[in-house]
């Protein structure tokens, strides 16, 4: 928590820093600073090297994924009994409703939420685009894309390709500046909406970025189905997310307390491959093909039918 609120992690994504630079850029005392920062190193959320210089850790994107919400969404750790109990998010139960519907209440928090998903997208999306071949897809709509972060990198990759970026309406209304920027937008339509209702049609191939781990299964397999009714019979979904390692992998440690934070605060999972297996095939369809990256994220194709 405290390192959320100092703004440890962004100012650590540029590179090492010292404890002295820190502690100026935090208004901190460097004495005090060095010893929580000595503290974190110890469970990999920064690293120290010889000349007490300080770097982000193995654990740092999970920080980032939490320092997203606010520093107020870390009283909902407090309900984790609660989650444990029922199943569902502490979040709604200690703040008076669910995530997304506080986070719309104000401008600046939604804000700081959707530029530390667009950090997390610059993450993994080189990794993805690296992995997997997309250019034999004519046109990409990217299903709660965001502010079009990884679709611009896409459609940067394939100068042919076309691209739908679709997501709530006060989120894609903000994507304009970030499409021009990067000289995608005349081959990119952007359309607002909700996804448990309906996606636009006739793309071929849907993305779900980093989206169904913050759904329960439920949910998550409601929005596969929206976009299996949008699809024609050639288009695939590319389900670009988190899948939980086995026993022994070193990237386990961290996705299993990052999936503590998808309980409590969102009610969703970070799933192993079978558990994405099922609601794949229970929203009717096949899966095609696991990628792994470069990155913790894997690409799961699926097709229409079993």
């Amino acid at each position: 928590m405290a390192a959320d609120e100092l703004g440890l992690v962004e100012l650590l994504e540029s590179g090492s820093k010292s404890v002295e630079e820190l502690a100026r850029a935090t208004g901190t005392d460097a004495s005090s600073l060095y010893r929580f920062l000595r503290a974190l190193s110890t469970v990999d959320l920064v690293e120290e090297d010889s000349e007490r210089r300080f770097s982000l850790g193995l654990l740092a994107s999970g920080l980032r994924d939490a320092a997203r919400i606010g520093i107020e969404s870390y009283r909902a750790w407090a309900e984790l009994p609660f989650s444990l109990r029922t199943g569902r998010p502490a979040f709604p139960k200690v703040l008076g409703k669910p995530l997304y519907d506080y986070l719309s209440e104000d401008a600046a928090r939604a804000a700081r939420f959707d530029s530390a998903l667009a950090a997390v997208s610059r993450d993994w999306a080189p990794a993805a685009l690296e992995a997997y071949d997309f250019g034999v897809f004519g046109t990409v709509a990217d299903i709660g894309g965001g502010r079009g972060t990884f679709l611009t990198m896409l459609l940067g990759a394939y100068p042919t390709m076309k691209g739908v970026l679709f997501d709530m309406p006060q989120v894609v209304e903000q994507a304009g500046p970030i499409l021009e920027g990067a000289e995608v937008a005349e081959r990119c339509r952007c359309v607002g909406g909700s996804f448990f209702k309906s996606v636009p049609e006739g793309a071929d191939a849907y993305t779900l970025c980093n989206l169904l781990t913050d759904w329960g299964d439920e949910d998550a397999t409601c929005i596969l189905k929206s976009c299996k009714r949008a699809m024609p019979p050639h288009a695939k979904v590319l389900i670009i997310d988190r899948v939980l390692p086995s026993p022994g992998d070193p990237d386990r440690q961290a996705m299993a307390f990052l999936d503590l934070f998808f309980l409590v605060l969102e009610g969703g999972s970070i799933r192993t491959s079978d558990e994405f297996t099922r609601i794949i095939t229970a929203a009717g369809f096949g899966v095609s093909s696991v990628t792994p990256t470069k990155s913790t994220f894997s690409i799961i194709e699926a097709h229409c039918g079993s």
